[in-house]
């Protein structure tokens, strides 16, 4: 057996609250587009770079919020992802080879000089033999990905393209399958 090195990407949190569950309300339901140069070259995925596009619907509200932390506090990974795959679509990101994939979870915090902080979160697309194979993969079944915009909507990001989350009181832990995250550059907001 082969073990794989899982590097813990962060330990998510803002000044001294957590991200998820207590943010300021969120934005209405305009719609916003981003677009990026996706980079990876992590041991997990697709190795190269290619342009990517984010749309975001609408923002997950605070009561759907507190019920998606309250499952993985309470059952962890697998559940919320079952929840997450219940709940409307908030957006979508895909590159412009391939058929777009729907996003589940986005919320912003607005920072100090007028820039937001964006985390998008969705279940990651599994194909039939890495569902019933005994892959370590198959433990990461989240893609967590984060924008961090300057006033003018202009900045970079990251993505998590194998994640799973533990949330203990108000310390939400992301662990990562890859050695590093995927980055996102030339983060930019096209409408």
């Amino acid at each position: 057996m082969t073990t794989r090195p899982v590097s813990v990407l962060a330990v998510v949190l803002l000044g001294c609250a957590l991200f998820v569950g207590h943010i300021s309300a969120q934005t209405g339901d305009k719609p916003e587009e981003f677009s990026a140069i996706f980079a990876n070259i992590s041991n997990v995925g697709a190795v190269g770079a290619a342009p990517l596009t984010i749309k975001i619907s609408r923002w997950t509200g605070d009561e759907e919020d507190d019920k998606l932390m309250s499952v993985l506090r309470e059952k962890g990974t697998e559940a919320l992802v079952r929840e997450l795959q219940d709940t409307k679509a908030v957006g979508s990101i895909g590159t412009p080879q391939e058929l777009p994939y729907d996003l589940r979870y986005a919320r912003q915090l607005r920072t100090e000089k007028g820039g937001r902080r964006i985390i998008l979160m969705t279940d990651r697309p599994m194909a039939f033999a890495e569902r019933v194979s005994g892959s370590v993969s198959r433990d990461y079944p989240l893609t967590w990905i984060e924008l961090r915009l300057d006033a003018e909507g202009r900045g970079d990001g990251s993505v998590s393209i194998a994640a799973r989350l533990r949330l203990v009181g108000d310390v939400l832990g992301i662990e990562n399958l890859a050695n590093q995250p995927a980055r996102l550059n030339e983060v930019r907001k096209v409408k």
